[in-house]
């Protein structure tokens, strides 16, 4: 029964002792930039600014938050595209979303990803992933056009995708990008 006991009471303390190692561990999250006392644009500004494209509509912004535990932030976009719009220049819809995060200065500037999500509207198809990959923001993009299309673009210094990401944003907070024209077309 003792030895038992002593086996048990082993277990727990490893196991706090392992869980207390998880969560005191990870990078510091205070040397991470974030709200910028100029430049760029509020959150709030560039939601209006992504919704100023004819046919798109903002569905949902997350980001900007404190970094997670290994010390990540990013942002996830989603849009959707009106009814009776399709995407004829995905390239330049792809680079107004990246510069326009890139833009944010409240909040955390985003050192791991900025993810775009779109949504076509009824026997639309579209391929976001593609549209990056031809913008230069990922390497390459292996999926296909379709009603929902996703893509993942890295902001990380630590892989070579994410560190020439940043050194073609420049500075954070960049510049307030120009709405792009001609980016979707009724049809």
């Amino acid at each position: 029964m003792g030895a038992s006991r002593l086996l048990t009471a082993t277990a727990v303390v490893a196991g706090v002792l392992a869980l207390a190692g998880c969560t005191a561990a990870g990078p510091s999250r205070s040397d991470a930039p974030h709200d910028a006392p100029s430049g760029g644009q509020t959150l709030g500004e560039m939601r209006e600014l992504l919704g100023s494209i004819d046919g798109i509509r903002v569905s949902d912004i997350r980001g900007g938050e404190r970094p997670n535990v290994k010390g990540n932030t990013g942002y996830s976009i989603a849009l959707d595209v009106s009814d009776g719009y399709t995407v004829i220049d995905g390239a330049a819809l792809v680079d107004f979303v990246v510069t326009a995060v890139w833009s944010v200065r409240e909040g955390y500037r985003p050192n791991a990803t900025i993810d775009i999500r779109v949504r076509m509207p009824e026997g639309g198809a579209f391929d976001v992933a593609a549209a990056a990959a031809s913008a230069g923001w990922v390497a390459d993009a292996s999926t296909g056009a379709s009603a929902f299309s996703t893509v993942t673009v890295p902001l990380s210094a630590a892989k070579e995708q994410g560190a020439s990401n940043l050194t073609r944003l420049g500075d954070w907070p960049g510049a307030v990008p120009a709405i792009p024209t001609d980016v979707t077309a009724r049809g």
